[in-house]
């Protein structure tokens, strides 16, 4: 009887102990991102069968559990990935935003100050000084332009670091998922879950979609698989894929991120890595960046002809026709490297007037060549598609300001150009013109009369229907409102991933006050399963007293 007594006492003080020593770790914990609260779990010991009845033998621990919601922390990974994509991108848009100054320090004022320089050269066409002053104001433009396009590279350039940065921190970070899995599933076999690993899982995928939106899908051994971009395995058991960053297939100024497969690389698509730094990273390259590196290439295409062009109307002091003032970067195609075929592809520019801040891509199904806007629209104006003989030929695409034309070998179902007619244009652009005298101020019938055209192209509409300082004005505002809506975007999905943690925290999180009362009432617990092993003690002391009478 005794005996018996003191094994209830026993596993009672056991039971009481394994919650105290829960709480605590719970305690401990408390200010441990990603932790999840444990709670000891007990159960009724079967009991014993006698001629009197069933006596009870106790409490057993049945084991350690976590609360854990698996959907709320899917919640928190996906609204991290979210909100760490909207901060990349509209940090990388701040920076874009310096590359359009307003004010004298625009390129706007730089252009309206070299034409209003043709005013004072209409009324002193010999004056040296004044062609000079001309000179001077031209060089300025051309200078805001290449150093605008500079800037934009240096962006890209810092595009690139930051995903390499992250890319390591992705590799990083999965192996260590890896790790841990394998861990997990060696402590399986024992039936009891590893709360502290799950939770340290758990904490590494959080950081993970920082970087990339992840999918995660449970397997039977305890392990955790974690996919990308659209189901490319990142981790699965306790192996881990690396990602790389690599040149963009078509263009290979920008970056892209592939995945180790074999001895090679499989590219993943940008449009699938749309979340987690990298895919703002992506984002901001591939729209954001690309669209102002093409409206700024067609402002300087379009200034630089229609100031070159009416030049080329007027006679110098020389009595010699008027020779150019700037000159910009050539239009440029670029062979996608998965190309099969040997075909090249020759692009002019036949109309600055009506190019347009876009870039193309020209594809080849077999039959026909396909001319479509680089985000994969048709653009207006185009030339439908097109016969491989008469792209041979030559086509006119008077619409977009473009010809183009096929060379070299056969081309091969599949095949890719990028065209970029603007987008290189203000990076090289330059001032040609050394010698003031060059200067076409005299129009065939006037002395002064070429200048005054220059002059009045301040107010012609030769951008998009706008003047040149319009036109700069629009291209801050575009770029104003693009920052502005990522800035909104970041708040927004920032606050959503605060609500989404502090759901996950109500659920699993440590509340120090509720804590401290179960220590108070399992220390009671275990202080009266002390009771009854001195009571057992007692009885047995008692026993063995009257037994040695």
């Amino acid at each position: 009887m005794a005996s018996a007594l003191m094994n209830l006492g026993s596993r009672a003080m056991f039971a009481a102990f394994a919650q105290l020593q829960t709480t605590s770790h719970n305690i401990a914990n408390a200010s441990v991102a990603g932790y999840s609260r444990q709670e000891a779990q007990l159960a009724t010991a079967k009991g014993q069968f006698t001629g009197a009845g069933f006596f009870g033998k106790g409490a057993d621990v049945a084991t350690i559990t976590r609360a854990h919601d698996a959907f709320l922390t899917r919640e928190v990974a996906t609204a991290t990935s979210l909100a760490a994509g909207d901060r990349a991108r509209h940090a990388h848009l701040a920076r874009l935003e310096e590359v359009f100054p307003s004010g004298e320090r625009g390129i706007g004022h730089a252009a309206g100050q070299m034409l209003h320089a043709m005013v004072d050269l209409a009324s002193r066409p010999q004056d040296l000084a004044t062609r000079e002053v001309v000179l001077a104001r031209a060089r300025e433009v051309a200078v805001r332009f290449a150093s605008a396009g500079g800037q934009l590279d240096s962006l890209q350039a810092g595009v690139g670091q930051d995903l390499r940065l992250a890319v390591e921190r992705v590799n990083e970070l999965a192996e260590r998922v890896a790790d841990v899995n394998q861990q997990i599933a060696r402590l399986q076999g024992f039936g009891h879950s590893p709360n502290d690993l799950l939770d340290e899982r758990d904490r590494l995928i959080g950081r993970l979609s920082e970087f990339v939106a992840l999918t995660t899908v449970a397997a039977d051994d305890g392990t955790l698989g974690v996919f990308v971009a659209g189901g490319q395995r990142l981790v699965l058991g306790n192996q881990a894929q690396r990602l790389a960053v690599t040149p963009d297939a078509i263009d290979a100024s920008r970056l892209a991120i592939g995945i180790a497969e074999g001895s090679g690389l499989r590219p993943l698509s940008a449009d699938l890595l749309a979340h987690g730094q990298i895919g703002g990273l992506l984002r901001f390259q591939n729209d954001d960046l690309a669209a102002a590196r093409a409206a700024l290439g067609q402002m300087a295409v379009a200034f630089a002809a229609r100031v070159d062009g009416q030049l080329a109307s007027g006679w110098d002091l020389d009595g010699q026709p008027g020779a150019p003032l700037f000159q910009v970067g050539a239009p440029r195609v670029s062979a996608a490297s998965t190309n099969a075929g040997s075909a090249g592809i020759g692009l002019q520019i036949t109309g600055a007037a009506q190019l347009r801040a876009e870039d193309y891509e020209l594809r080849y199904d077999g039959s026909h060549w396909h001319l479509l806007r680089a985000d994969g629209g048709v653009p207006a104006g185009g030339p439908g598609p097109m016969t491989d003989a008469a792209l041979v030929a030559g086509v006119n695409v008077a619409a977009l300001g473009l010809s183009l034309q096929r060379s070299g070998g056969l081309a091969v179902a599949g095949d890719r150009f990028l065209l970029q007619p603007v987008s290189r244009a203000a990076a090289d652009m330059q001032r040609v013109l050394d010698d003031p005298r060059g200067i076409a101020a005299a129009s065939a019938t006037q002395v002064n009369g070429n200048a005054l055209a220059l002059a009045a192209l301040r107010d012609e509409r030769m951008v998009n229907g706008e003047t040149i300082t319009d036109a700069w004005a629009g291209a801050m505002a575009t770029v104003g409102v693009r920052v502005q809506s990522a800035a909104t975007a970041a708040d927004i999905s920032a606050a959503v991933r605060v609500a989404a943690e502090r759901q996950r925290e109500s659920r699993s999180g440590v509340n120090l006050d509720e804590e401290a009362a179960r220590l108070i009432q399992f220390q009671q617990s275990y202080q009266a399963a002390a009771k009854v092993l001195q009571v057992a003690q007692q009885v047995f002391d008692t026993l063995l007293s009257t037994a040695g009478r």
